[in-house]
């Protein structure tokens, strides 16, 4: 959290604000006579005294809900003069009582205080749980007031824990419910928290515009400590991307806002400006500023500006030539983090640490820093993974329970019909009782044995309807994790440029078979260039969805890290990158990859570069004009349709090395190209349970090719629907449609 303790003096202030509306009377005399220790110390006990007696008073007479308002109460002052044990104990006893209570009144003034707490004691993570609790509350009152109170400090505990995906769905949430209020402060805070979150996924233009919406909010309305924060977050991101002149003209007006507002942040503007320097190849000068800051946020206890500080000295002693310096620091650095939470800054440490042992031959410390870097970043990924498995696991056996449970129940009914018919036996004897009393006595045994081993079967019954509520419960909360996966997927999608956000006239069908999908589309732009891809990862459901991530961030890092465009590089990048991702050795070879069309297109020439691995490029164009390709796939009077070759193999596992190939087009107004996944095409439907195949469907884009880009994709799914009907889907469906101004 970059801002906690700023965050932590606002919230103290709203804090006070709730304890004088509810009727305190020592802030009122506290806060007229400042100077006064002996009336504060007076009234602090005369205060608590009197509590103490309501509290007795309310225990006797069994006044839950009072007692509740009076625990709290005292636990509020407890914590406005810094005595957080106490607060912390009498909090944790007002809970308790509230919770007997029930009531959404008593709960979340409790959690309020106690996400205060912990946030004060650096508990973060604790913090955060008191916080989504008091938030729901909020919700079910309809308390429009904390409901925003919540949701940005919300956004300030994920961002500080490293959760990006939640701090963006929390931001999502926060901007829709402040721009129905008049709160523009907190809508611009949202804003710049969210860019934060783009920039940490290398979203540098969605970031960009985030920062910009937000400085002008805080500009407006003369609030320089934000404007200054904001203007640092501007410079960190043009830094990212090396525009060096731009960076250093922000990072100046920023220090020159936060030196008259906050030591804090002034610091952390210094960090940036020494990142600056080490850009600028002014190493030593950088290493002795920021040896300079280090010391100083040390005095002041900003764990969060120490640890980017040790970030930043690293970078510069590495760029100097000291690596045992850098390696100090990483090291130490590394450290901090871990005990701050600071996940970003841990994964960077590790990374960098890495890369410097390994260059120097340190292979098993490198190997260890590898293997932690690569657990932190990969950690949802196998959390998703065993997600799955432990799905599929529990289906079957509540499958298992339930035909155990059913078998049961025809036993429990067969025993009771025998019991009926031996109570019939048993009236019968006696009547003869006389003559046949030795056969009597057998039959009463045999019934109380019968009546024994049906109640032993209740009991069974009984245990199996427990395993199987508990099997339920599992199961629902595998469902919860593939949700929040899909939410992670989702919002990655998002943070993707959109197509009508490059082509007015476009569609982009995208059709999961599960909660998430192995299919993903990408949008980037690098100057007057757009970048475009579709992608089919291998399988679908969650085993998909994990490669489509991979994929995802392959495609960044390859264009934002290393500056590559061209489409063939990028696909032999992206190969290389799978193929290191996954174990490849003989007898445990992974076959994982994916297919994937990927498209450079300059606006200015209008020249579209394409690669192909198993996804082709189709073009269709008026029959008049000069054939783009050799390939003709369906001719009408007026369009014909052209395809684009793609290479016959996949990314991911080579059985042999090839280059992928580019080939190069100069596209025409009123062109109109089209990239699919076979999702459509494979798809069982129609009258005789058919697939839909390759030539009905290039068939309808001829004669579709008239009719608005909206249209089509309205008319495409209705029939994939129609064609559907009630079978089930087969794969994930993807289809983009782009026709040229």
């Amino acid at each position: 959290m970059t801002r906690r303790k700023y965050i932590i003096n606002w919230l103290i202030v709203v804090f006070d604000i709730w304890l004088i509306t509810n009727s305190f009377p020592i802030y009122a005399t506290s806060t007229a006579n400042p100077d006064d220790s002996r009336l504060q110390q007076f009234s602090f006990n005369d205060t608590i005294a009197r509590i103490d007696l309501r509290i007795s008073e309310f225990e006797k007479n069994g006044n839950r809900a009072e007692l509740a308002k009076a625990l709290t109460e005292k636990a509020g002052i407890y914590f406005r003069v810094a005595r957080y044990d106490d607060a912390l104990m009498t909090a944790n006893q007002a809970l308790l009582v509230a919770n007997e209570e029930g009531r959404e009144q008593l709960l979340e003034p409790i959690y309020h205080l106690l996400s205060l707490i912990h946030i004060e004691n650096e508990l973060v993570f604790e913090a955060a749980e008191y916080l989504y609790a008091g938030y729901q509350k909020s919700l079910d009152m309809k308390d429009t007031a904390n409901i925003g109170w919540y949701l940005v400090n919300l956004s300030e505990v994920e961002e500080y824990l490293g959760r990006v995906s939640n701090a963006m769905e929390i931001n999502l949430t926060a901007i829709d419910f402040f721009k129905n209020t008049s709160d523009s402060l907190s809508l611009a805070k949202i804003y710049r928290a969210q860019g934060v979150a783009h920039a940490e996924l290398k979203n540098f233009l969605t970031a960009e515009d985030y920062f910009k919406k937000a400085f002008r909010i805080f500009n407006s309305c003369g609030d320089s400590l934000n404007t200054g924060l904001v203007l640092m977050d501007q410079a960190s991101l043009n830094l990212k991307e090396l525009n060096l002149y731009e960076a250093q003209s922000l990072i100046g007006q920023a220090m020159k806002l936060l030196e008259k507002q906050s030591q804090k942040f002034y610091l952390r503007s210094r960090c940036i400006y020494g990142e600056l320097l080490v850009q600028r190849r002014s190493f030593t000068e950088a290493i002795e500023m920021l040896k300079e800051t280090l010391m100083i946020q040390l005095s002041i206890n900003d764990l969060y500006g120490y640890t980017a500080t040790l970030s930043a000295l690293g970078r510069a002693y590495l760029g100097s030539g000291n690596r045992q310096m850098a390696i100090d620091s990483y090291t130490r650095c590394a450290k901090m983090a871990d005990k701050a939470n600071l996940i970003n800054f841990k994964r960077d440490s590790y990374r960098n640490l890495a890369s410097i042992l390994g260059s120097e031959g340190n292979s098993s410390k490198a190997y260890y820093y590898l293997s932690s870097y690569v657990t932190l970043t990969d950690s949802l990924f196998n959390l998703q993974k065993i997600s799955e498995a432990n799905r599929l696991e529990s289906q079957a056996m509540l499958r298992m329970k339930e035909k155990e449970i059913a078998q049961q129940k025809e036993q429990i009914i067969l025993n009771s019909s025998q019991l009926r018919q031996e109570s019939v036996k048993q009236k019968f004897l006696y009547i003869i009782i006389i003559l046949s009393f030795g056969v009597t006595a057998a039959v009463v045994y045999s019934y109380r044995q019968k009546k024994t081993a049906n109640a032993l079967l209740t009991e069974q019954n009984n245990r199996i309807e427990k395993q199987r509520d508990m099997l339920e419960f599992r199961s629902r909360e595998i469902m919860d994790s593939l949700n929040y996966a899909q939410r992670i997927q989702r919002a990655i999608l998002h943070s993707s440029l959109q197509p009508e956000d490059f082509f007015p006239d476009s569609f982009l069908i995208f059709i999961p078979k599960e909660v998430v999908s192995g299919d993903f589309y990408w949008f980037k732009a690098v100057d007057n260039l757009k970048l475009f891809a579709i992608a089919d990862c291998t399988g679908h459901g969650a085993p998909g969805a994990f490669m489509s991530i991979i994929g995802m961030f392959g495609l960044n890092q390859i264009i934002t890290e290393y500056g590559q465009t061209h489409p063939g590089d990028v696909l032999n990048q992206l190969n290389e990158l799978f193929y290191h991702s996954f174990e490849q050795r003989e007898g445990a070879e992974i076959f994982d990859g994916m297919d994937i069309g990927f498209c450079e297109y300059n606006t200015t020439t209008k020249e579209l570069k394409f690669a192909g691995a198993n996804i082709y490029l189709y073009i269709l164009r008026k029959s008049s004009l000069p054939a783009p390709s050799s390939i003709t796939l369906h001719k009408t009077t007026d369009y014909t349709l052209y395809q684009v070759k793609c290479n016959r193999q996949s990314i991911g596992y080579m059985a042999e090395k090839i280059e992928f190939s580019t080939h190069s087009i100069t596209l025409m107004a009123d062109d109109t190209i089209y990239l699919f996944t076979d999702g459509f095409v494979d798809q069982f439907g129609g009258p005789q349970g058919k697939k839909f195949r390759y030539n009905e469907l290039r068939a309808l884009l001829c004669e579709m090719a008239t009719i608005p880009m909206s249209e089509q994709k309205s008319r495409l799914l209705e029939i994939f629907t129609e064609w559907k009907g009630g079978y089930v889907q087969v794969d994930d469906v993807t289809m983009l449609g782009v026709r040229v101004t």
